[in-house]
């Protein structure tokens, strides 16, 4: 026998049932410590960014406010641990973009790109330099192509593996300049460093940071390739000022939380997110990991917009360089 108004009166109450559970959530919401979890070592840029973050975010909030190291496999450790966590709003994932530079190189992945996340906040962005070994015979950035347009096959560059941020800037500056020169993937970017000061490796793309071996004649740059030069070495050009118009090779750090997280959690978690990018003792506390340029409030819906914008331009970046998938 079928009652057909008593299944109408069950799923009305089931989702009365959910609509005031999501609502008593949102209401009480934070009512517990928030963890931000980050996909890359404590020290690290995106490490400490996200310590400096979540000072401000605790306030904002009014709940203590917990950083959890999850790094390896490009992030996508990280990232899936917050995609399979309870979408609350107590478990965040404080991810770099290109975050897994999408499933166009990732054969499989835990969840199929920074998307199907619910963004939250568009942080900031730090621009990176073009670093080379200190025997490298070149004395600016238009001899340094010349030299690898000369033999490329003398070359290799070094990155902190496939698919990372590194990995692809390198390629998008290959492709720019037209050549293909030997990829060296290493497990992080410190490894990168290491082997490019003994000359095994020529080049690669490094945050800021690594200025403290170019001061010390350790490792030599070319450029910076972010759209301005960083007002910390105002006596490095930018790539665009050494030939190369409109390269840019940045990294933007968003917030973003477990895709079925309630909308109203969302705008909280936002609202004080935006409250953190307007403070300038934010900015005082990150601008330490060098490069560091802030990104302006918005809400989630922008930030959303953001996210698939820069995704798409690495995706596009990854089926034009032929990379491979793992």
């Amino acid at each position: 026998m079928h009652f057909p108004t008593l299944n109408k009166t069950r799923r009305a109450i089931a989702l009365a049932f959910l609509s005031f559970s999501t609502f008593a959530l949102a209401q009480g919401f934070p009512s517990r410590p928030v963890t931000i979890v980050v996909p890359f070592v404590a020290g690290s840029p995106t490490d400490v960014a996200a310590r400096a973050f979540a000072t401000d975010f605790s306030l904002a909030l009014n709940t203590p406010v917990v950083i959890d190291n999850r790094p390896g496999a490009n992030q996508t450790i990280a990232g899936g641990y917050v995609a399979r966590s309870v979408p609350d709003g107590y478990t965040l994932f404080f991810a770099n973009l290109p975050a897994v530079a999408p499933p166009s190189i990732q054969a499989s992945l835990p969840y199929k790109g920074i998307r199907d996340f619910a963004a939250i906040s568009d942080i900031m962005t730090i621009g990176f330099i073009l670093v080379t070994s200190p025997d490298v015979p070149a004395t600016s950035l238009k001899e340094f192509v010349a030299l690898l347009k000369a033999d490329p096959s003398k070359y290799a560059y070094g990155s902190s593996g496939i698919s990372t941020p590194i990995h692809l800037m390198a390629e998008m500056f290959n492709k720019e300049i037209g050549i293909k020169t030997l990829h060296v993937p290493y497990k992080g970017g410190n490894q990168v460093q290491i082997d490019m000061m003994a000359n095994r490796v020529t080049y690669a793309f490094l945050p800021t940071g690594s200025m403290e071996y170019v001061r010390a004649g350790k490792l030599k740059t070319f450029g910076v390739a972010s759209e301005k030069r960083d007002p910390a070495y105002p006596d490095i050009p930018t790539m665009e000022e050494g030939g190369l118009r409109s390269f840019k090779a940045t990294v933007r750090f968003v917030l973003v939380a477990p895709k079925q997280t309630p909308s109203d959690v969302v705008g909280k978690l936002n609202a004080a997110a935006n409250k953190v990018l307007s403070s300038e003792a934010f900015y005082t506390r990150v601008k330490s990991v060098g490069g560091v340029e802030m990104s302006r409030p918005a809400t989630p819906s922008q930030v959303a917009a953001q996210i698939a914008g820069e995704e798409a331009k690495w995706d596009a970046l990854v089926k034009k360089a032929e990379i491979q998938l793992e």
